[in-house]
């Protein structure tokens, strides 16, 4: 009973973080406020301007409620909403499952809300906001303290990073530089990854380089992307860190 009562509760509130993580994901890369009740404009329809009132911001019955759609001129929610919330409640519970709740369940549940606003952002604006990867930066930075208890170790895999990121910059940017929008795309990828070097011990973190430069193959060898057919590829590098320290986490 007390479990059913706990999964509840970290549904509840992966519910709430994805409702605020839905409000960063569109605000960040406008470079508005996103603490509008307090500092800036309230949450409103972007077709018509109508002020969302508060029983359409329950997080996913939202959804439900409205059916998708603006009150006011039945224009229909961008899908991008419900990912967010949907991915960052689906998230909690599996970090509640993976670590009960404890500080490292805390720590993991802002870390996943980071990265679903990291994917939210590069779908819908090619980007990745620098507010989502400093967050992110800092909580896996605590997160692998907790671990290693030390920073040497830290040092050694970030060293490792800044060198796979040079191999990516040859093998990736040097001769396919047309599957990203442009230069400060790839930017944020770079960054990203030496954010994962910090994020993960250098056995995981190659584990880690090794899954995106596969995915990446796949999705060559499938034409997914082509000159032609430009597309966001966040997610090729978002979802391995997800996979290694939430989804299916690796003990140091």
């Amino acid at each position: 009973m007390e479990n059913i009562f706990e999964i509840i509760l970290v549904i509840a509130f992966g519910a709430i973080f994805g409702s605020y993580a839905t409000l960063f994901a569109y605000r960040l890369p406008r470079e508005e406020s996103c603490f509008g009740r307090y500092f800036g404009k309230k949450s409103r329809c972007p077709n018509c301007g109508f002020t969302i009132i508060t029983r359409d911001l329950i997080p996913l019955l939202n959804w439900i409620i409205t059916c998708g759609k603006c009150r006011s001129c039945k224009t229909k929610i961008p899908r991008i909403h419900l990912f967010v919330e949907l991915s960052t409640t689906i998230l909690f519970l599996i970090c509640y499952l993976n670590f009960g709740f404890t500080e490292i369940f805390i720590i993991n549940c802002l870390i996943a809300v980071a990265m679903v606003v990291i994917i939210a952002c590069d779908i819908t604006h090619k980007r990745f906001t620098r507010e989502a990867l400093i967050f992110l930066l800092f909580f896996v930075t605590i997160n692998r303290v907790l671990f290693d208890q030390t920073l040497v170790s830290i040092l050694y895999s970030l060293s490792l990073g800044i060198i796979t990121s040079a191999i990516f910059y040859k093998l990736i940017y040097k001769k396919f530089n047309y599957i990203f929008v442009n230069e400060k795309q790839f930017s944020d990828y770079i960054k990203f990854i030496l954010i994962a070097s910090i994020a993960l011990d250098y056995q995981s973190f190659l584990y880690y380089f090794f899954e995106v430069m596969f995915i990446l193959l796949l999705l060559s060898f499938f034409k997914v992307f082509s000159k032609k057919n430009i597309i966001s590829i966040g997610y090729v590098f978002a979802f391995p860190l997800l996979w290694i320290l939430i989804i299916q986490p690796i003990n140091y």
